[in-house]
């Protein structure tokens, strides 16, 4: 069982199946694997994370499906964040053939994971600069998920519009720069990955000063997704659902929602992102800045400041960088 009220594998129909693998004390709970059925070997989009108890789930959902893993012809891998692709060096290492994602996701793998500990020093000093110093103090090596993954190199690279199979690639950047949905050209279902998440608002955050507009990424990536007409939605975490429209529209309505409570604080005067962050509220329960864990706090600050950098692309605000702090105005 991958979790306490839910099978590990459910068929979905049309030779797909959702293989719920464990994410052990993280109250996402699971990642979703979909096996989809193709007649030159199997697709598995996404792999989970880097652990025993992930591969032996792996394992035997494959074998509930009637698969072993030497059918799998291939894993295609929506973006590299370690639980949707840690699992990955482990698998080819097993005899896996095909190892799939995006030319921009993996050079985010190449950044990230060739040295994570400079990567996350980067970003702590990213945010920091930017009204935010994350104090973890003594923070032990099992605590963090460095462990969970390893760089793997894909065997080839798909670009928005080609095709797997009967899957093709749909590139959606904004929580990732190379992530990637994939619409079921035999079923119409799309597998969504992080991109679009129920009752989840996915991540979107400025954690490095490439001048990339993450929100209006996000934003245009989601009017992309809901005008293909899927019929269904797989998404990484949590269950399927019917329809994707409603969906999309409240994650839109969501971001200029918070976008609209950005301008407001920012009529008020200059305000650095880590400023503004304390002043809104977080999670669907609308909690204070000060009562999220400290990782979470440095997480609303950079999705706080993908804000603010929309703002400045979009000729909305300007930046004040002159000093140890960067402040941004209307205007």
């Amino acid at each position: 069982m991958a979790t306490e009220s839910l099978p590990l594998v459910t068929d979905l129909g049309e030779g797909i199946h959702q293989i719920r693998l464990p994410m052990a004390g993280n109250p996402m709970r699971y990642i979703n694997g979909y096996l989809i059925a193709e007649a030159g070997g199997a697709t598995l989009v996404d792999c989970g994370w880097r652990s025993d108890d992930v591969l032996e789930a792996l394992h035997a959902g494959l074998t509930a499906c009637g698969l072993p893993l030497a059918d799998v012809a291939r894993v295609v891998i929506t973006h590299a964040h370690f639980d949707h692709y840690g699992l990955a060096g482990t698998l080819r290492r097993g005899g896996l053939r095909e190892l799939i994602m995006h030319p921009a996701e993996w050079e985010f793998a190449k950044q990230h994971y060739t040295d994570i500990a400079e990567f996350d020093r980067i970003a702590d000093e990213w945010i920091e600069r930017n009204g935010f110093a994350a104090d973890y103090g003594e923070v032990a090596e099992e605590d963090i998920d460095h462990h969970r993954v390893e760089l793997t190199a894909p065997t080839s690279l798909i670009e928005d519009g080609e095709r797997i199979g009967r899957l093709r690639a749909i590139w959606t950047p904004g929580h990732t720069a190379g992530h990637l949905c994939f619409i079921d050209e035999r079923s119409g279902r799309m597998l969504t990955g992080d991109h679009v998440l129920d009752p989840v608002t996915p991540h979107v955050g400025s954690w490095s000063p490439d001048g990339t507009d993450r929100i209006g990424d996000y934003i245009a990536s989601l009017e992309k997704v809901k005008s293909i007409g899927a019929t269904g939605v797989l998404p990484a975490h949590g269950e399927p659902w019917a329809e994707i429209v409603p969906r999309v529209d409240a994650l839109i309505a969501h971001e200029y929602e918070r976008e609209g409570r950005i301008i407001a604080l920012l009529e008020r005067g200059p305000a650095s992102a880590g400023d503004i962050a304390r002043a809104l509220t977080w999670t669907r329960k609308e909690k204070p800045f000060e009562a999220l864990a400290m990782a979470h706090q440095q997480f609303a600050v950079a999705e706080t400041l993908a804000h603010l950098e929309h703002l400045w692309h979009t000729k909305r605000a300007s930046r004040e960088e002159s000093g140890a702090i960067v402040r941004y105005r209307l205007g």
